[in-house]
């Protein structure tokens, strides 16, 4: 998992920060979606709820959680999950990044900062949840971490390619993370059954997570900027982060399902 995120994220940040092409596909992907001024204004107000604040309340609860469960590991994996993907998104950000100036005069986003917060922050309550209850909390988290990656797209925050850098560094961190999980299975359900279990749920819970997003900026007005002509890659633009985002969270369940109790 650390190395398939690590892979997401080299690949896209050479792409979209030093390849010609790479820029400006991402910056014509985010100019492809528009929005009408009441989704604009619900997706800010969304948006403006993911700060630091945010971050230690939705990490505190994950460890409180695990604690309760008297899983001091999952509350350790969390706690590094969180932090860790956060901590590298800015550091990434502001300190090892830089655009490529000969293409787009912009500033450097990636990864995003937003997504990164809810995606981790999701990944995490499904590790520390009890079994029984990840098949509710993944769709939940796929459904959140879509409507924010993708959302900040629609707001024209950040490009595609911003998004699913920041999917790369929540899947590193939290394949880092299952590092210090219990490897050993004593006492834990037979191997198949987990396994199927767990196929189940990565399956189609996460991507009806992001479906139900996709339903929403529907409803909200979200639309082609160029029409039906415009659709190829405003669909591209929304669908590839928000089902890298379903992928990943599913991924996280088929793991905990294996690593955690």
């Amino acid at each position: 998992m650390a190395g398939a995120g690590l892979t997401v994220l080299a690949v896209t940040a050479y792409v979209a920060l030093r390849t010609v092409g790479g820029q400006l596909l991402d910056d014509a992907a985010m100019e492809a979606v528009t929005a009408s001024g009441q989704a604009q204004q619900r997706l800010l107000r969304l948006l403006s709820t993911v700060s630091i604040t945010s971050v230690a309340l939705g990490l505190l609860a994950c460890v409180v959680v695990a604690l309760a469960r008297r899983q001091v590991r999952a509350a350790v994996a969390a706690a590094l999950l969180v932090g860790g993907a956060n901590l590298t998104t800015q550091v990434l950000k502001y300190s090892v990044l830089s655009r490529s100036p000969d293409v787009l005069d912009s500033p450097q986003s990636l990864p995003s900062g937003h997504t990164t917060v809810t995606l981790s922050l999701g990944m995490a309550a499904v590790l520390v949840a009890p079994p029984a209850w990840r098949r509710v909390i993944v769709p939940l988290a796929a459904l959140a971490g879509t409507v924010v990656g993708p959302g900040t797209v629609v707001g024209r925050w950040h490009r595609p390619g911003d998004v699913i850098a920041a999917v790369g560094v929540c899947l590193v961190w939290t394949g880092l993370s299952l590092l210090v999980a219990p490897l050993v299975r004593r006492g834990a359900r037979p191997a198949v059954a987990v396994v199927r279990r767990s196929l189940a749920g990565a399956s189609w819970r996460p991507l009806l997570g992001a479906a139900l997003a996709g339903l929403l900026f529907i409803a909200w007005g979200v639309r082609p900027a160029a029409g039906l002509a415009g659709v190829p890659l405003a669909l591209a633009a929304l669908a590839v982060p928000g089902v890298l985002v379903a992928l990943a969270v599913g991924w996280a369940a088929h793991a905990a399902d294996r690593c955690l109790p």
